[in-house]
């Protein structure tokens, strides 16, 4: 996921939307798709200290938010038991996910 950032900025964009269409579909809960982006890149956890985690669980979050409304948001956000923190990285003091937080 790292190189094709430098190759395709919005690959993280991109993967999110396409994680939120599993979630929407119910083909995966949002539990699942935290756990596929905290365990994702060269190494577990990798993502997320790279700060690409909060951008991919961002991009899931909004779209769901667009397509499916707020209140379809906040019953997959409450059922999942995600914590949002989780996915930002320590030495980042703010990220585009705080919005859902």
């Amino acid at each position: 996921m790292e190189d094709t950032l430098s190759d395709a900025p919005r690959a993280a964009e991109y993967l999110g939307r396409l994680l939120a269409r599993f979630v929407q579909e119910n083909i995966l809960p949002l539990q699942e798709v935290g756990k596929l982006i905290q365990e994702g890149g060269e190494e577990p956890g990798h993502l997320v200290q790279d700060g690409i985690a909060a951008d991919i669980l961002w991009a899931v979050l909004d779209s769901i938010r667009l397509e499916k409304g707020d209140s379809f948001l906040n019953e997959v956000k409450s059922s999942s038991s995600l914590k949002l923190e989780d996915f930002r990285p320590q030495h980042l003091k703010r990220s585009k996910l705080d919005a859902f937080m």
